[in-house]
């Protein structure tokens, strides 16, 4: 199991109790990096980020170390030990040196400001076996090809070198995200005319589940100021070099929400639409764009993304008023997303 999948799991098991959010998963580039970036929802109070230490293999004493260093050279205030599964001994070992640590069991040590949880005891999973299909989920790659899969019509029966020039991936890549389908049982088996998607909600819901963690952050997201609030109801976005995401686009295909982010994705240089909106870097501007990641649509179609990665965007966020809205729209985004 590689380092995103080993966060995904540790996420999904310790989830409840805990809400976490992925804000960054990048490899690191010095000691004093972290992973990923994550964000504790809290009841009361801001939410709690967390510096992530991916390690596939446990010792306490080197978990100690490293944590150790990282502190003193990093400007992350808290760190999170992620690992594949945290012994009662070696649990006992970290919530007496301070260390926060969740696994892919379930077990989990937290205390922060607001937070407080200890679990323990939970046993260790049986490995999966080596090709079980799960690593899709935690490829960028693989999430692009199924992506195109779930929101290109016909493309399941398409020749397998179509789908990797729609995904843009390689073409081991579409071949590997293929197999790793067949495998979880989401993709029939037989010849190319014949082949379909299977339990294709399930599918969506695992797809919107793991794009923030493995895909959201290769997309170059970067923050932006606008010159006044409402500015989006005014811009003109080109569809076939940008398109409205999150709450903007959600806004345009229902009445339920009032936009206070907008979320862009583009095909272009980002100069030309930040001239062109007078749209300035900041780092907590109500504005994000990110790289577009699916084939642009032709000049007559609407400059939004496909409803799944609304969705999904809308799950990703950390307002709570986001997910109410994504939960009530589920059944809509996604018949809407089969007939389209």
């Amino acid at each position: 199991m590689n380092n995103s999948g080993i966060l995904t799991k540790a996420i999904e098991a310790t989830s409840p109790p805990l809400n976490w959010e992925v804000l960054e998963e990048e490899a690191p580039s010095s000691p004093g990096d972290a992973d990923a970036i994550l964000a504790l929802r809290l009841k009361e109070g801001p939410a709690q980020r967390f510096a992530v230490e991916v390690k596939t293999v446990v010792r306490i004493e080197t978990l100690r170390a490293q944590v150790t260093r990282s502190s003193a050279i990093s400007r992350h205030p808290s760190w999170l030990v992620v690992v594949p599964y945290m012994s009662k001994k070696n649990s006992a070992l970290c919530r007496e040196a301070g260390l926060n640590f969740i696994d892919t069991a379930g077990n989990a040590f937290i205390d922060v400001p607001g937070c407080y949880v200890f679990i323990t005891g939970k046993q260790r999973l049986e490995q999966e076996p080596v090709g079980s299909g799960h690593e899709v989920m935690g490829s960028a790659s693989a999430l692009r090809v199924i992506f195109t899969l779930l929101t290109e019509p016909g493309m399941p029966e398409s020749p397998l070198r179509d789908i990797a020039t729609k995904a843009g991936v390689s073409l081991g890549s579409a071949a590997k995200a293929m197999e790793g389908l067949r495998r979880l049982g989401h993709l029939s088996p037989g010849d190319t005319q014949s082949r379909r998607l299977l339990a294709v909600d399930t599918l969506r819901t695992e797809w919107a589940r793991n794009y923030p963690i493995a895909l959201r952050n290769k997309l170059k997201p970067q923050r932006y100021a606008p010159q006044n609030g409402r500015w989006w109801k005014d811009a003109k976005l080109q569809p076939e070099e940008a398109a409205w995401g999150g709450e903007v686009g959600a806004a345009l295909k229902t009445s339920y929400l009032q936009p206070e982010l907008a979320t862009i994705y583009c095909w272009k240089d980002r100069g030309g639409l930040l001239m062109q909106h007078r749209l300035r870097p900041d780092p907590n501007g109500t504005v994000e764009i990110l790289d577009a990641f699916w084939t642009p649509p032709s000049s007559s179609a609407e400059p939004i993304a496909p409803l799944l990665l609304i969705y999904a965007d809308l799950m990703t966020s950390l307002d709570g008023r986001n997910r109410d809205v994504a939960s009530l729209l589920r059944k809509e985004i996604f018949d809407a997303e089969t007939a389209s």
